[in-house]
């Protein structure tokens, strides 16, 4: 009876050991997979950085677009302002009375009105058109030396992936290995575990508290968990408890 219950306490004591090899690396490959997933979420953000200078770039050419539009649309208007403004001053020597004479003025002198504040957009046009210019220049400096810095940035986190991607593959070929040393019912629940608990189907104890979930647990469970009788799980977060 005490060689089969000592047979026993071995096995258990070996699946748990097992378990926590497992849980060991499954903790490497996790810190690995956040660590990507960090630095692919920092590739994004310089993603989102350069793309916004280049939209901003973008809305400048267009605001330059625009004003050339309306400059040009101004300059036409004002041509024409000019030459109706000389049609008219040629009428005033063929009019016969002194009231379409005086009609003839005024129109002169509301198209040279136009024409002058025509004149005075055209001004601040051309002097909006030169700051901006100077803006889209600082931009596409700043963009530029942005991609740049960027490419190089991006270049290193990738690298970084690279190699975490070859160590979670080493890792999870030890796992597959050492997977073979638990028995089946206890590698399927192991796997549950991990896939409900956030990849942690293990809980180590340290002065009867459960560091998984950090509550204490029943004094009789820290007693039996150092008999390895059996596996032993949390009340609180239903983790495989173990000790060192």
């Amino acid at each position: 009876m005490d060689e089969k219950l000592s047979e026993n306490v071995r096995d258990v004591k070996a699946q748990v050991a097992a378990l926590v090899a497992l849980q060991k690396l499954d903790d490497e490959i996790n810190q690995r997979n956040r660590r990507i997933q960090c630095l692919e979420e920092l590739i994004q953000s310089e993603d989102k950085t350069i793309n916004h200078l280049r939209e901003g770039l973008s809305d400048r050419k267009k605001e330059m677009e625009s004003m050339l539009k309306d400059r040009r649309a101004a300059e036409v208007t004002t041509t024409q302002k000019n030459e109706e403004a000389q049609r008219l001053g040629g009428q005033l020597f063929e009019v016969k009375t002194n009231e379409a004479y005086s009609t003839l003025q005024n129109e002169i002198q509301q198209k040279k009105h136009e024409t002058a504040l025509l004149e005075e957009r055209i001004l601040e046009l051309m002097v909006a058109e030169d700051e901006l210019k100077g803006k889209i220049k600082e931009t596409e400096a700043e963009l530029k030396q942005g991609e740049q810095q960027v490419a190089a940035r991006q270049a290193e986190h990738k690298n970084e992936i690279v190699e975490f991607e070859k160590e979670i593959s080493d890792f999870q070929a030890q796992w597959e290995t050492a997977a073979k040393n638990v028995k089946f019912e206890y590698l399927d629940l192991y796997q549950r575990l991990r896939a409900a608990k956030e990849g942690k189907a293990m809980a180590r104890i340290e002065n009867d508290i459960c560091m998984g979930c950090r509550l204490a647990i029943r004094p009789q469970a820290a007693i039996e968990l150092k008999k390895y009788r059996s596996l032993l799980y949390c009340n609180n977060c239903a983790r495989i408890l173990y000790v060192d």
